[in-house]
């Protein structure tokens, strides 16, 4: 039975809450932490918890009230309007877990096992912290201690201190099961580490298996303390009823899961999202990092204004000159080679000159994001098709660069966008482990990446994005915050 109106408090917080908030918090730390090397999204976990814990919540109080029938219950007593939450039952709060993450998994589409192995030790770590709370409200405590110096001997006085109920030392039966909730704790740890064979979703039928065992001996002790706490369904205690339930269930689900699930090693899931764990970022600058969008506007502008004063060019003709190279763009207009050179000098001085902050700006969450990656150990890296005169110059305008382990330029390759050339060049710099991923804003930078044969982002934010999703890049992102996403972090 759990008091949420008894006991002691802090600035009016009862201690019970308080270990049971704090039971949460590191189940959810633990989980986020798990979930990452199960290639589980943090998102997920969040959702996860807010939907569920509410559930295990509900069901805990209704199967309390289930087996206490002979009281006369109100709607109002029922969710606590009278006297608080005067009485909750864990192992039915378990069991609406267990079903609610079933739907959840199905729902999200999310391996149902690699939950488990989440929920599981999320389960012993909220019992470990919420038996405490036990303690403080003097509650589910066991007979009267025999041998009082031995137990003032081997435990600390403020647990003996509070023991003394009812005019005798009791056993700290809350003490026993979140001690050896924490031994089951280890156990999974360990076997989840060491142990190669250990299965994806074992966690869970260890769980019911230890937690059952575990709570037939503190039920039995807890029928002896002469409390009347232990629910009951006519002679039978219900706890103990149900813990042998779990215990058999937690046996059948591990015989029945080698039988006919899918027997996939822990390990193997830990190394093959390892594997797959992108560890390179490599970017496009114009359009990505940067809004360039004015400054290339009115460089082309000024350029077409001295050599063709009396063409006009709409916004789609601006809009189709980002991307390609200058050399391509300027071709659609003359075969004169001589012409092109002098057209990209004069676009080049002129775009050079104007890199200001007027005309330059970085894309919202651009010096935060990079500044967060670099410093969580991801290499980062550009690639650009701009000569590196002007990449320098618009990242310094920001002071981008200190983020950056390579810079790869347009006049530092044979080929540029969509030829790989350049994405190549700095992956052989970085030498990365594992997975690199190619973040741009058109289609010569999708297909630059999937020629390079990495993963590929297009961003939302481009009025090419359009064509750039027809390419099916790996990921979309609405802005560049969105690969926290991604990166799960």
């Amino acid at each position: 039975m759990f008091l949420f109106d008894a006991g002691l408090d802090i600035f009016g917080i009862r201690l019970y809450a308080i270990c049971i908030l704090i039971g949460i918090l590191l189940a959810v730390y633990m989980g986020i932490k798990e979930g990452k090397k199960l290639g589980i999204y943090s998102d997920d976990i969040y959702w996860g918890v807010i939907i569920i814990v509410p559930i295990s919540i509900i069901g805990a109080r209704l199967w309390y009230v289930l087996f206490n029938l002979d009281q006369e219950w109100s709607f109002a007593d029922i969710i606590g309007l009278n006297g608080g939450l005067a009485g909750l039952a864990i192992q039915g709060g378990v069991i609406a877990a267990i079903i609610s993450v079933v739907i959840f998994a199905k729902i999200k589409k999310i391996s149902l096992y690699r939950i488990f192995d989440i929920l599981a030790p999320g389960f012993l770590i909220g019992q470990i912290c919420g038996r405490w709370g036990n303690f403080f409200n003097k509650e589910l405590y066991g007979p009267i201690v025999q041998n009082v110096d031995a137990f003032k001997m081997i435990l600390p006085r403020f647990i003996t201190d509070n023991m003394y109920i009812a005019g005798a030392y009791r056993h700290p039966t809350f003490l026993y099961e979140s001690s050896l909730n924490l031994i089951g704790l280890i156990v999974i740890l360990l076997l989840r580490k060491f142990y190669k064979k250990y299965r994806s979703g074992d966690s869970l039928g260890i769980y019911l298996i230890w937690y059952g065992v575990v709570r037939i001996f503190t039920e039995s002790l807890r029928a002896n303390s002469g409390a009347n706490e232990v629910l009951m369904l006519g002679p039978i205690k219900v706890s103990i009823l149900i813990s042998v339930l779990f215990i058999i269930s937690g046996a059948l689900f591990l015989v029945l899961k080698r039988r006919f699930g899918p027997n996939i090693y822990y390990q193997d899931i830990i190394l093959e999202v390892s594997k797959a764990k992108i560890d390179t970022i490599l970017f496009d600058l114009d359009g990505t990092l940067l809004d360039t969008q004015p400054l290339i506007t009115n460089s082309f502008r000024y350029t077409f204004a001295h050599f063709y004063p009396d063409m006009y060019l709409t916004e789609d003709d601006f809009n189709r000159f980002n991307g390609p190279t200058l050399k391509e763009t300027f071709s659609n207009y003359t075969n004169d080679e001589n012409k092109i050179k002098e057209m990209i000098k004069y676009y080049q001085e002129f775009n050079l000159s104007n890199h200001n902050k007027e005309l330059v700006k970085p894309f919202s969450g651009c010096k935060d994001v990079l500044k967060h990656l670099s410093k969580a150990g991801y290499k980062l890296g550009v690639v650009s098709s701009k000569a590196r005169n002007a990449v320098m110059k618009g990242l310094d305008l920001y002071d981008l660069t200190p983020y950056f382990d390579v810079i790869i330029c347009g006049d530092e390759v044979s080929k540029n966008k969509p030829d790989p050339e350049g994405i190549l060049k700095a992956i052989d710099i970085l030498k990365p482990e594992a997975n690199v991923l190619y973040i741009g804003d058109n289609k010569s930078d999708i297909l630059a990446g999937q020629n390079a044969n990495v993963k590929t982002c297009s961003v939302m934010y481009s009025p090419k994005f359009t064509e750039c999703e027809e390419l099916n890049p790996t990921y979309c992102i609405r802005d560049l915050s969105g690969l926290y996403k991604i990166l799960d972090e």
